[in-house]
């Protein structure tokens, strides 16, 4: 796949007020844009002065429930530029007294994990320098889930810093974390999209792939979701996530390649269904 990056993903959510409660007052994320699209408010979050949202929320008040064992979204992860501004954003989420569900150090990166208050997974991490990665045999990216240490962490801090908001630095979206029912059929189809895998987890369930030697752009896996319910349209969580790339012809390249997937195209931009039917809009710049 051509250069590329993850852009904002669509979480469709049955109680707009508390959602939008929740990433103003405690991700200091705000209020954009709103429109409406399909009969259904939608509203951009990000920050002041971004023109592209970091998040969308398409608001369903009669949006299904997913069951326990739903393909759809395990984690959106959002990449802040720098361990200080992790350090910030921890402090930040938890002087508002928000749950964290866990930390971790994963060689590549160190993430802070929690949800949101329809149960939406987030990550929330920054990556170590590439040039610190390492690899095996395989030439596959050594990832680990290793204690994450919060009081190293929180040392980058000064006495005063960090009372800010949680994103003070910038973020955006670094990669997307998929509940899949079938590991093997979903790793062909992201294949044949033109990600690579980076590291293989596949004995336990999970697998990571990316374009371009990143550690990952797309993570999946079958932990709760192994042969269960595929994802349908109108049910509350991952409504859509984007991948962007650089060049407009590689949109019509795809749109040929996966005809059996496609949903809606135009000139720059490409709807399509993974084998869980998760919808993926392809977009150029």
């Amino acid at each position: 796949m051509p250069a590329m990056m993850i852009g904002p993903p669509t979480l469709r959510v049955r109680d707009l007020q508390k959602q939008l409660s929740f990433y103003e007052n405690n991700l200091d994320l705000q209020v954009n844009r709103r429109r409406r699209a399909d009969d259904l408010e939608v509203i951009d979050l990000g920050f002041k002065d971004y023109k592209e949202p970091l998040l969308i929320l398409k608001h369903d008040p009669n949006a299904r429930e997913t069951q326990h064992n739903f393909a759809g979204l395990y984690h959106f992860a959002i990449l802040v530029p720098d361990r200080k501004s992790l350090a910030s954003a921890y402090l930040s989420i938890n002087n508002s007294k928000i749950h964290f569900d866990g930390f971790a150090d994963h060689l590549v990166s160190e993430s802070l994990y929690l949800h949101d208050s329809e149960r939406n997974g987030i990550e929330i991490y920054r990556d170590r320098p590439r040039n610190e990665w390492q690899y095996d045999a395989k030439g596959h990216i050594v990832m680990d889930t290793l204690p994450l240490d919060l009081k190293s962490l929180l040392a980058e801090l000064g006495k005063d810093e960090g009372k800010n908001t949680t994103f003070q630095n910038g973020a955006r979206i670094g990669h997307m974390h998929l509940r899949v029912t079938n590991l093997e059929r979903s790793l062909r189809f992201y294949q044949k999209l033109g990600f690579d895998i980076t590291s293989d987890w596949s004995a336990m369930g999970a697998i990571f792939l990316s374009a371009g030697g990143y550690h990952h752009h797309i993570g999946m896996n079958t932990w709760h979701s192994l042969n269960g319910k595929t994802h349908l349209k109108g049910e509350s969580g991952l409504d859509v996530f984007e991948i962007i790339v650089q060049d407009s012809s590689f949109i019509e390249t795809l749109a040929q390649e996966f005809e059996d997937h496609v949903q809606k195209r135009n000139s720059n931009k490409l709807l399509v269904s993974d084998p869980d039917g998760i919808p993926i809009l392809i977009k150029s710049h």
